[in-house]
């Protein structure tokens, strides 16, 4: 019963950081109305906050390394919940773009060392069902909470959603302290990061990430006006479309919950990247179909959703000593992996036209097969190496 109240508590720390991170992608154009910038310039917050993460993660881990990960993990649901409401009563733009890089910051240190507890407190043999839990509360994030923030901002406004979201991070603090045991860390000095630098296996474990990232940004960043596009809809029916990708997304999530433990992560990722590469193969067939654009969603979502927790389980099970490590630097992957997809489709289309985004994210997806077998190939023969 510990463990399910710590997973849970884990899991919805992720959900209030998910929504807390993508809230004002829906309230641009009312963020940019009420502090006189361009709606171009209120999305760099976005961007903003991305690359905070992923640079200030793999360095909070060093320099938290002496702090126990409960108290991390409560302290910076605190500090994420502070700035969201200094992001909520901002007075310009430069004050709002301050608080959001250092919610990224809170959230760096957040989210690897929850990820690290997850697995590590898990009962033997659970630790993957455990961390694709906690990876449920990111993507119920953008399934519910997201379109309710959005929904309540354009009702009560931006600034409201935001301060909810402070809310809820404080309520989560709560939760995990007393919800999540003690957990010790393990330091992680600059000896740690070039021993796990080290691992070939680690190296290709994280090219996959970055590869199957870019491969899916590639689409999934002009997603929104391929489908108008394609299918002649407006804003409703596309948030709609996104809303059936969520759905398809916690199935996935589900699926792999399941699997990692007892089939082994390395399979699912595999399988996942196959259901990506079938869905991406079908979408310029799906031009002018409702119900093939569906297909390709649902396949993409079951897949897309559940590679992430399936290939952090696969770090944090390589070097559990490691784990808070190995997952901020898949957090750097991700985002690095995201950021280069959508320059690699912003490329396409002006090059080739938007016809090509499928078929260059495909081949991305196709080069991180070739890195995850790569990866598979070298974790058996360490083992096949230790057991001689």
């Amino acid at each position: 019963m510990r463990r399910t109240q710590s997973t849970a508590a884990l899991a919805f720390g992720y959900f209030v950081v998910g929504v807390g991170a993508f809230a004002v992608t829906g309230l641009l154009n009312e963020i940019a109305r009420e502090l006189g910038t361009s709606v171009a310039g209120a999305g760099q917050l976005m961007s903003a906050y991305s690359l905070a993460l992923a640079v200030g993660a793999p360095l909070l881990v060093s320099l938290t390394r002496r702090f126990g990960r409960r108290g991390l993990i409560a302290a910076g649901l605190v500090l994420f919940g502070v700035l969201q409401f200094a992001a909520a009563a901002a007075p310009t733009y430069s004050a709002l773009a301050a608080a959001r890089i250092l919610a990224g910051l809170a959230a760096a240190i957040v989210t690897p060392h929850s990820i690290a507890a997850a697995g590590l407190a898990a009962p033997p043999g659970q630790s993957g069902r455990a961390i694709a839990t906690m990876f449920l509360g990111f993507t119920l994030s953008i399934v519910i909470g997201i379109p309710a923030g959005n929904a309540l901002g354009a009702v009560l406004g931006w600034r409201v959603t935001l301060g909810l979201v402070g809310a809820m991070s404080f309520a989560s603090a709560v939760w995990v302290a007393l919800a999540v045991s003690k957990l010790p860390n393990t330091p992680a000095d600059w000896s740690a990061w070039r021993s796990l630098a080290g691992k070939t296996v680690v190296l290709w474990l994280l090219l996959t990430t970055v590869l199957q990232c870019a491969g899916q940004f590639t689409l999934y960043t002009y997603l929104a006006p391929s489908l108008r596009d394609s299918l002649g809809i407006d804003a409703g029916g596309i948030g709609l479309l996104f809303g059936w990708f969520g759905v398809a997304g916690l199935a996935g999530n589900y699926f792999a919950s399941r699997g990692i433990d007892r089939i082994g992560a390395g399979r699912v990722v595999g399988a996942c990247l196959v259901l990506i590469i079938a869905a991406f193969a079908m979408w310029p067939m799906a031009y002018g179909s409702l119900m093939t654009t569906m297909l390709a969603i649902s396949i993409w979502g079951l897949g897309g959703f559940a590679i992430h927790p399936s290939q952090q389980a696969r770090l944090v099970l390589l070097s559990p000593e490691m784990a808070s490590a190995s997952a901020a630097l898949n957090l750097s992957a991700t985002y690095l992996g995201q950021m280069f997809g959508s320059a690699f489709g912003g490329g396409l289309i002006i090059w080739f036209g938007p016809n090509a985004l499928s078929w260059g994210g495909a081949a991305l997806l196709v080069a991180a097969i070739g890195a995850a077998f790569a990866a598979g190939a070298r974790s058996a023969a360490r083992d096949s190496v230790e057991q001689t």
